[in-house]
């Protein structure tokens, strides 16, 4: 797949086989994210690989509770009340892979270096028919003082971007968006 046919054809992915992702694809794919360019050359990302599908459970229920009993702080989310509430429904995806990228304070761009990098292993993994989704749900839950303590994450480092990951169940169609807003040419 050439880079404009990928660009165009990248959809967020929310539906999954049960196919396993090597361990080799997710190196390569986090080599890949660290093409990207960086802020003063910090280089400031932090991944963490999780392929355990029971703590993946455990980890959308723990922030189903949590956004749920915390939707006063989040209002823009209380429309998705009926989703957190549902038993079947999986922040994750039903994924049984999570990538999550770390970025560390230490750099003033930090954010931006990690959303390129994030952008890189979504646009790489499409290209290699693996779906990927950025989940905006889980962004408290995953960046707990003790979820980094159980998987080595450092102090200084923040979460940027929870990530599932998995073998597309379907190809989807096209994104449509609407016309960019030019204010000045």
């Amino acid at each position: 797949m050439d880079t404009l046919e990928c660009i165009n054809s990248k959809r967020s992915v929310r539906a999954y086989t049960n196919e396993i992702i090597s361990e080799e694809t997710l190196t390569n794919l986090i080599e890949l994210g660290t093409k990207a360019s960086t802020g003063s050359g910090m280089e400031p990302w932090g991944f963490v690989i999780i392929r355990d599908k029971n703590e993946i459970d455990s980890l959308s229920e723990l922030s189903k509770k949590y956004l749920l009993d915390n939707l006063e702080k989040y209002p823009y989310l209380n429309q998705y009340e009926s989703w957190l509430k549902s038993p079947e429904y999986s922040i994750f995806n039903n994924a049984n892979t999570l990538l999550l990228v770390y970025g560390n304070t230490e750099s003033h761009w930090y954010i931006y270096d990690c959303s390129l990098a994030a952008s890189n292993i979504m646009l790489a993994a499409h290209s290699m028919e693996i779906g990927t989704c950025w989940i905006g749900f889980a962004e408290h839950t995953l960046n707990t003082k003790e979820f980094k303590e159980k998987y080595n994450i450092p102090d200084k480092y923040e979460l940027v971007c929870p990530m599932s990951m998995g073998y597309m169940k379907t190809k989807l169609s096209q994104p449509k968006r609407k016309k960019p807003v030019i204010f000045h040419k």
